[in-house]
């Protein structure tokens, strides 16, 4: 084998080596982003949502219309946006507990 070969083996070893032992930072933006419609396109290597707002335009003459407007775009891969997924549904599932049992409780006039 050669020296330049081996070299590049034992680089690739420590590089594969190297994540598991490192610790783990998480930094949150505190940047807020409101959106009212999402698009969400698939590729055989990830998933991709637009977030964006529905506007009111007014065109030349006046006539307003609703118009899409996509600002942000996340992409994600399968097995984050299956993490993402269950999460999303845990939250809404407990959301809807919450407002039933409020809904019960709630007095009526």
């Amino acid at each position: 084998m050669a020296k330049g070969t081996e070299q590049t083996e034992q680089t690739e070893q420590t590089e594969q080596q190297a994540p598991a032992s490192l610790p783990k930072v998480v930094n949150v933006k505190e940047e807020a982003f409101y959106s009212n419609c999402t698009m969400i396109e698939t590729s055989p290597f990830d998933i991709s949502i637009l977030f964006g707002k529905v506007r009111r335009r007014s065109d030349e003459k006046g006539e307003q219309s609703l118009v899409e407007v996509y600002e942000k775009q996340v992409y994600l891969s399968h097995l984050q946006a299956k993490a993402l997924f269950d999460a999303l549904g845990r939250s809404l599932q407990a959301l809807s507990r919450q407002q039933s049992a409020g809904a019960q409780t709630t007095p009526t006039q």
